[in-house]
């Protein structure tokens, strides 16, 4: 506990206590050889009119100095000497009062009281009687002529009173206002050393004002405090501030290391848009190729009605051949039309033969992979690079999460959490979009593969039709040449006429099923190339979605250069910070110190007012007190008498002559 003394002549409440009119008693404990008690009388706004000085002392012999007009004993007989500024005198009382008047003298303070009725300034005088909005501005500062310490060791209690059946709606800021009887009564302390500039306002009716009470004492007080709470609360305050130094210094680098990370971001997010926008445009060229395949097979799918007609009419001149050996009848012609459609077959097998070997050659995942990197996309590649970029997209939304953890519950860092948050959920469909691409890439791989392994089927299956109608078509030949040359057996060329159509009807099977599998093809190559649009339509969109990503990527970098700027001058103000509240405890109780050493003045000797010569002064009071605004009492005019007349002046009135 800290302990200031102070020697005590008098408290603020003896401002208030100090009486008005004399005599004016003293406290046993008073014991010095003179007390002065200054009464200052002033106008209505505060200019010095009259001052008179009450001089108390003991008993003897007494020597006092001081400029006065006159001096008289207030309650005694003693007779008084007055020899220029030199007062002498001998009493038996006890207590003994003298009064000097003084010369013009200046006093420590200025004070002025000003007036104003609706926002006009009148005098004093003016205000008496009126109503109105009634403003009474009222200061008082230090009188530079005065040279004396009293402005700066002297408290002041001023003292306003207000009829509240003339006065209504009072304000008055920094006034104690207290209700004395049906008054309102306005005090204001003034401490030593300070002035006042205060405003009253009221709503007045025939405005009237008690005279204004302002008393000034010494001002010594005993001040008993316990500071060791504040340096306490002081000192936690300066370990809290170390520790937010400490935590702004965490976050700085923390952002650091986060700026860093989206550095990486903002380069793998370029990466991944200029990626989808290649993508893109192979995924374009591959829908195209497609198309053109497509094409090829709907052309070979329509031949196929071709290769089937032409196998109808084979098994129709069978037919032809076995109702005519039935009849037993040879045509020449028939044998003729037989051998020139089986050649006509045989040059179909073949040209079948060939279009499936170039669809072979065409139909297969490694030829579309080669179509694709010829028109500049390399699938291998692409497949790589995305399973890469979701590598990387896995360790960006790993780095974004520690940066989450990090500023999460740091007050003003909410925003930022929610921005790193979104671009987490954006990264995922990004990656979301990636697998997809590849699954379309082994779907394409798989589908392209099956299609391949049956046309090798068709084809080794149209081998074996080749060679085997090659045989028949020689047995064509043969036969044709041998009826045209003798007379067969007309029941052994019928009975290898059936078993010739037997085996047709068998080979006709085959050519109906290869011209479905074909139809099948070029439905499902369909399917295909509605596929492979999908895809296109995809990749559209990953580009467009990744040029969000990316323009995202790089808002947010944005975000966090500005993060990690406020977050470098976050550190520089809480280093400066624990660097001024370094040592605050001394400093807050130094500042109590000089708060309390202002508050009681100085602790200089007190002296006299009336004269410096003047010494055993015990204490020095002041009294001052204004005119009061009254209405003026209205004295009626005196009616002249009438003058009295005599006998003949009333006669000589009634004939009407003056």
């Amino acid at each position: 506990m800290k302990i200031l003394n102070k020697t005590i002549s008098a408290g603020l409440a003896v401002l208030i206590l100090i009486p008005a009119v004399l005599p004016v008693s003293v406290s046993a404990e008073t014991s010095a050889d003179k007390e002065e008690v200054i009464y200052i009388m002033t106008g209505a706004d505060g200019s010095v009119n009259s001052s008179y000085a009450v001089n108390i002392f003991g008993s003897g012999d007494i020597t006092d100095y001081g400029k006065y007009e006159s001096v008289k004993m207030l309650n005694t007989n003693d007779a008084i000497t007055v020899d220029g500024d030199k007062i002498t005198f001998s009493t038996q009382a006890e207590k003994a009062y003298m009064q000097g008047n003084l010369k013009e003298t200046e006093i420590p303070w200025n004070i002025s009281i000003r007036y104003f009725l609706d926002g006009k300034e009148l005098s004093p005088e003016e205000t008496a009687g009126k109503s109105g909005s009634l403003e009474i501005k009222f200061k008082i500062s230090k009188n530079n002529k005065c040279k004396t310490k009293f402005y700066d060791n002297y408290a002041l209690q001023a003292s306003f009173t207000l009829d509240t059946e003339l006065c209504s709606n009072i304000k008055a800021d920094g006034a104690t206002i207290a209700n004395v009887g049906s008054d309102k009564q306005l005090s204001y302390t003034i401490l030593p050393g300070k002035g006042i500039n205060a405003s009253i306002t009221a709503d007045v009716r025939d405005f009237e004002m008690d005279a204004v009470s302002i008393n000034g004492v010494k001002m010594n007080l005993n001040i008993e405090y316990d500071d060791s709470q504040i340096t306490e609360k002081v000192s936690e305050l300066s370990d809290g501030v170390e520790k937010i130094d400490e935590g702004a210094k965490s976050v700085s680098d923390g952002s650091d290391q986060l700026k860093d990370g989206g550095t990486s971001l903002k380069s793998g997010s370029s990466q991944l848009y200029y990626g989808t926008e290649s993508l893109d445009s192979g995924v374009e060229k591959l829908l195209s190729g497609i198309y053109t395949l497509q094409s090829g097979l709907d052309e070979l799918n329509a031949q196929s009605d071709t290769l089937t007609s032409g196998s109808g009419q084979v098994k129709s001149a069978l037919a032809q051949i076995q109702n005519a050996l039935d009849s037993v009848s040879s045509d020449t012609e028939s044998v003729k039309k037989l051998a020139a459609a089986s050649g006509q077959i045989k040059t179909a097998i073949s040209d079948l033969k060939s279009g499936a070997e170039q669809l072979q050659g065409s139909l297969g995942y490694a030829q579309y992979k080669a179509a694709m990197s010829a028109n500049g996309l390399d699938i291998d590649s692409l497949a790589a690079g995305n399973t890469q970029a979701i590598d990387n997209l896995y360790a960006q939304i790993a780095q974004l999460n520690d940066t989450i953890s990090q500023i999460q519950g740091i007050p003003g860092y909410e925003e930022q959490a929610a921005q790193l948050q979104a671009q987490v959920d954006q990264l995922y469909q990004i990656i979301q979009l990636l697998n997809g691409n590849n699954g379309a890439i082994a779907g394409t791989e798989q589908y392209l593969n099956g299609l391949s392994d049956g046309v090798s089927e068709l084809v080794s299956g149209l081998d074996q039709l080749e060679a085997s109608y090659d045989e028949f078509d020689k047995s064509i030949g043969t036969l044709a040449e041998t009826l045209s040359t003798m007379l067969v057996n007309v029941s052994m060329l019928s009975d290898g006429i059936d078993a010739l159509t037997v085996q047709y009807n068998t080979l006709d099977g085959g050519i109906c099923d290869y011209t479905s599998g074909v139809d099948k093809i070029a439905q499902g190559y369909s399917e295909l190339t509605d596929g492979v649009s999908d895809l296109a339509s995809g990749s559209k969109a990953l580009v467009e979605g990744s040029d969000v990503l990316d323009n995202g990527v790089a808002e947010l970098y944005d975000g966090i250069s500005e993060l990690c700027s406020g977050a470098g001058e976050l550190s520089d103000g809480t280093g400066e910070l624990k660097d001024k509240t370094s040592g605050m405890d001394k400093e807050i109780e130094k500042e109590i110190d000089n708060v309390i050493s202002s508050m009681q003045g100085s602790d200089s000797e007190i002296t006299s007012f009336v004269s410096e010569k003047n010494t055993d002064v015990h204490s020095v009071q002041f009294v001052i007190k204004t005119d009061a605004i009254e209405i003026p009492e209205y004295e009626p005019e005196e009616e002249p008498e009438e003058e009295k007349l005599s006998f003949w002046q009333k006669t000589l009135h009634l004939f009407g002559i003056d």
